[in-house]
C-alpha cells in the first residue's frame, strides 16, 4: 500500500512541474533559434516630384517686346543683368543674345577684379534704350517682318517722377528673330538723337564688354 501511495504522489508531482504552455519545442542541431516574429514595415511614401517647367509661349514679333518691357520694369535693375536677372529675361532672348550677356557679365567681373578701383563698363544706366535714366512707358509702334528677320519700333517716353510731365520721347528698335513658332529679342538699335545717347547696337556693346575677359 505504501508502494503504490508513493508512486501516485511522484506522478502528480511530474505533472505540477511540466505544463503545456511552459514546454518548449525541441530544438534542431547546427539552427538558430527563430526570431521573434515583428510587424510589417508599411511602404515608404512615394516623395513628390517637381513638374517640369512650362515653356516659354510662342509670342509674335508685337508681343513678344511688351512682354519683354513688361518683365524689364519688374525686375528693377540697370547696367548688365546679373545671374538671376539674366534667367529671368532669358525666355524673350535669341540664343545669341543670352550668350553675349553672358560673355559680357564675365568681363564685366573681370575687369572688376583687376581694377578694383575703376568704374566697369555697363555697371550702371538703362543699357535696353537709348535713356540712362530709362523710359517711364514704351509702346510699339510698328512692326515690320521678312522671312525670319522682324524689327519692332518702340516710342519711348521719359516722365518727371514727382510731377509725371513728359521730359523726353524718343523712339528706339528691336531686332528680333524667329525661333520655332514665336519671336526673340536678338538685338536693340539705339535712335536717341541727343548728346551722348549711345550710338549703335546694344549687341555692339555687350561684345565689347565681354572682351575684357582674360
Amino acid at each position: 500500500m505504501k508502494i503504490v501511495l508513493a508512486s501516485f504522489l511522484l506522478v502528480l508531482l511530474c505533472a505540477c512541474t511540466k505544463s503545456p504552455e511552459s514546454a518548449s519545442a525541441p530544438a534542431v542541431a547546427g539552427s538558430a533559434p527563430a526570431p521573434e516574429s515583428t510587424p510589417e514595415a508599411e511602404p515608404a511614401m512615394p516623395v513628390p516630384q517637381p513638374e517640369a517647367g512650362a515653356a516659354a509661349p510662342a509670342l509674335s514679333a508685337a508681343e513678344r517686346v511688351p512682354a519683354f518691357l513688361a518683365a524689364y520694369q519688374s525686375q528693377m535693375f540697370r547696367g548688365l543683368p546679373n545671374a538671376d536677372q539674366a534667367a529671368a529675361l532669358a525666355e524673350h532672348f535669341s540664343p545669341r543674345l543670352n550668350g553675349l550677356f553672358r560673355d559680357a557679365l564675365a568681363g564685366q567681373q573681370s575687369y572688376k577684379a583687376r581694377f578694383p578701383t575703376d568704374k566697369p563698363p555697363m555697371i550702371d544706366g538703362d543699357i535696353f534704350s537709348s535713356l540712362f535714366e530709362g523710359a517711364t512707358t514704351g509702346t510699339v509702334e510698328t512692326v515690320e517682318a521678312s522671312g525670319d528677320t522682324a524689327v519692332v519700333r518702340v516710342k519711348y517716353v521719359y516722365s518727371e517722377p514727382d510731377t509725371g510731365k513728359a521730359i523726353e520721347t524718343w523712339p528706339d528698335r528691336f531686332l528680333l528673330v524667329r525661333e520655332g513658332e514665336g519671336w526673340l529679342i536678338d538685338d536693340v538699335e539705339y535712335l536717341g538723337g541727343w548728346d551722348f545717347a549711345p550710338r549703335g547696337k546694344l549687341s555692339a556693346a555687350l561684345a565689347e564688354t565681354a572682351a575684357l575677359r582674360e
